[in-house]
C-alpha cells in the first residue's frame, strides 16, 4: 500500500520538443540534465499528442479529454470548452497551491481556463538564457512557494529559433556543432543546462517532476537552408498583418456586446485578407517544392516551412514523457504508445489523490510499477472544427503499428495510412495498397470519435456502494473526518 502524501509537482513543457530530439540513438543534442531526468524515472517514447496547436493540445492536456471536446473555436480564436473542468481547479480543491511560468499569449492564457492566480508571464522573446532561469530559480529559493504546490513552467524557447541565436544569450560554447546538427538541437542543449539548474533547487524526494511538450515540430529538423527558407515566407504572411496575431486577439476581445457583430464582421475580413495573401504569395512556393528533388519527408518540412500546414505527421504529434522524483520507483523506457490525456489521470494515481472526473484520458500508474497495459488508439486532430486559412483540417487515428487520418468532413478525401514499423518517418502512402487496414482504422476513428463526454460521464458513474468505498479510503488516509 502506497504513502499518503502530498508531493509537490514541478510540470516542465517545453514547447515544440520533439521526442526524437529529446531520447534515443539519433539525438544529437547535449542533454545530460532531461537525459538524467528519464534514466532516473519512467520514460514513454511513444507519447502521442491531441493536436499540434499550443491551445488546442493544452486544453486537451489539462482536461484529459479530446481536442475537439476540451476546446471551442469562436472567431478563429481558440477557447477551452466552458463545460470542462481542468485538473488545476481538481489539484486547487485537494489543497494544492498552483503556479505557473508562461509566455504571454491572449489566445491561450487570458482566457483564465488554466490559472486563474500565481501566474508570471513573459514575452514571447525572453527565454531561459536572457532572464527567465534566473527569476524562476529566485522563486524557488525565497521558498515563498506554499506546500503542497503545482508549478507550470512553460518554456518557449525552441520556438525562437528561427530568429534566436545561441551566442547572443550568453552561451556561446553551446553554438558549436558538436552540441546539435542544427540550431533547433543547440538551442535545446543551451535549456538542458537552465532546467539542470533548476531542478539544483528542488527537493526531489518529495517532488513529483513531469517533463513533456505540448505538440511537436518540423523546426527540429531545419537546416540553415530551410530555415532561411521559413524566414522568407514568414515575411510573406506577416508583412501585411499591422499588429501580431495575439495584440489583434487582446483587442477583439475587449469589443462591447454591442459591436459584437462588427466583430465578426472584422474576423471574416481579416480572414478573407490572409486566404488572399496564401494563394496569391505562398502557394506558388508550395508549388515548386513539388517539382524538386527531395525525399517525402524533406518535401513535408519545406511545405511546412512555407506556411502552417498542420498534418496528422509524427512531426508535430510525437512529444516526449517523463515522470521522475517523488513516487518514481522503477526505472524504465515504455515503448507503448500513451496519450497526453492520459498525463494527469497518471498525476492524480502517484499523489494517491481519488479522480472520478469523466474524461477520454487514463492513468499510466501500472506501467510505473512494471505492470503491462493494453494500448488503446490515439485521436490525432490537425485543428478540430477550424476554418483557418492556413492549415489542414484532418482526424486520424493511431495505433503502434499504423497511422491513419483522412480528411475531417469527406471520409473519401485526402487518405494517409502509414506502416509505421517499416516506415517511421511516414513516406509511403499505403490506403490504396491495403483498403483492408484503412477499413479497420476508419473503424476505430469512429469508435473513439464517439466516445463522448456524455458516454463518460454516464459510463463513469459511481453506485452507492463506490462512493461509500471512496468516502471510507478517504477518512483511512485523513481527509475527511
Amino acid at each position: 500500500m502506497r504513502v499518503r502524501l502530498k508531493p509537490n509537482i514541478l510540470f516542465l513543457l517545453i514547447d515544440g520538443l520533439r521526442a526524437d530530439k529529446c531520447h534515443g540513438n539519433k539525438k544529437t543534442s547535449v542533454t545530460p540534465c532531461i537525459d538524467s531526468l528519464i534514466e532516473n524515472g519512467v520514460y514513454f517514447n511513444q507519447a502521442i499528442c491531441s493536436g499540434p496547436v499550443t491551445a488546442t493540445s493544452l486544453s486537451s492536456l489539462f482536461t484529459g479529454l479530446y481536442a475537439s471536446e476540451a476546446v471551442i473555436l469562436n472567431n478563429e480564436i481558440f477557447t477551452m470548452n466552458p463545460k470542462c473542468k481542468n485538473y488545476v481547479q481538481h489539484l486547487k480543491e485537494i489543497g494544492y497551491t498552483t503556479y505557473a511560468f508562461v509566455p504571454k499569449a491572449e489566445e491561450i492564457w487570458e482566457q483564465g481556463w488554466v490559472f486563474e492566480d500565481n501566474v508570471y508571464k513573459y514575452p514571447y522573446t525572453d527565454t531561459l538564457f536572457n532572464g527567465n532561469g534566473k527569476l524562476i530559480i529566485e522563486k524557488l529559493k525565497k521558498n515563498s512557494l506554499k506546500e503542497p504546490w503545482f508549478y507550470y513552467m512553460h518554456f518557449y524557447d525552441l520556438y525562437e529559433t528561427t530568429n534566436f541565436e545561441i551566442d547572443g544569450a550568453g552561451s556561446k560554447e553551446l553554438s558549436d556543432k558538436k552540441y546539435g546538427d542544427n540550431k533547433y538541437e543547440r538551442v535545446l542543449s543551451a535549456m538542458d543546462v537552465w532546467i539542470g539548474k533548476i531542478l539544483e533547487n528542488v527537493d526531489l524526494n518529495n517532488t513529483l517532476v513531469v517533463l513533456t511538450a505540448d505538440h511537436a515540430t518540423q523546426r527540429g529538423d531545419y537546416d540553415s537552408n530551410l530555415e532561411n527558407f521559413a524566414s522568407y515566407c514568414q515575411n510573406i504572411r506577416t508583412s501585411w498583418e499591422p499588429n501580431s496575431i495575439s495584440k489583434s486577439v487582446a483587442s477583439v476581445k475587449k469589443v462591447p456586446k454591442i459591436l459584437q457583430p462588427m466583430k465578426k464582421l472584422i474576423s471574416k475580413s481579416y480572414s478573407k485578407r490572409r486566404r488572399s495573401i496564401i494563394k496569391d504569395r505562398i502557394q506558388p512556393e508550395i508549388e515548386k517544392i513539388e517539382n524538386e528533388d527531395l525525399t517525402p519527408y524533406y518535401k513535408r518540412l519545406k511545405k511546412s516551412a512555407a506556411i502552417i500546414i498542420f498534418e496528422t505527421f509524427d512531426d508535430r504529434f510525437r512529444i516526449p514523457l517523463c515522470f521522475s522524483g517523488y513516487g518514481i520507483k522503477s526505472k524504465h523506457i515504455i515503448s507503448d504508445q500513451v496519450r497526453s490525456i492520459d498525463i494527469f489521470p497518471t498525476i492524480m494515481d502517484i499523489i494517491n489523490s481519488p479522480d472520478i472526473r469523466n474524461i477520454h484520458g487514463r492513468s499510466l500508474f501500472p506501467y510505473l510499477v512494471g505492470e503491462k497495459m493494453n494500448e488503446v488508439p490515439a485521436l490525432m486532430e490537425s485543428i478540430p472544427s477550424s476554418t483557418l486559412a492556413y492549415t489542414m483540417n484532418y482526424v486520424g487515428i493511431r495505433t503502434s503499428e499504423y497511422k491513419y487520418f483522412r480528411d475531417r468532413n469527406k471520409t473519401t478525401k485526402n487518405i494517409h495510412l502509414y506502416d509505421l514499423v517499416k516506415d517511421p518517418l511516414e513516406e509511403r502512402n499505403l490506403a490504396d495498397e491495403l483498403p483492408d487496414v484503412v477499413q479497420k482504422m476508419e473503424n476505430k476513428l469512429t469508435e473513439t470519435q464517439g466516445q463522448k463526454f456524455s458516454d463518460y460521464e454516464k459510463s463513469n458513474e459511481l453506485s452507492d456502494d463506490e462512493a461509500q468505498n471512496i468516502e471510507k479510503e478517504l477518512r483511512k488516509l485523513g481527509y475527511i473526518n
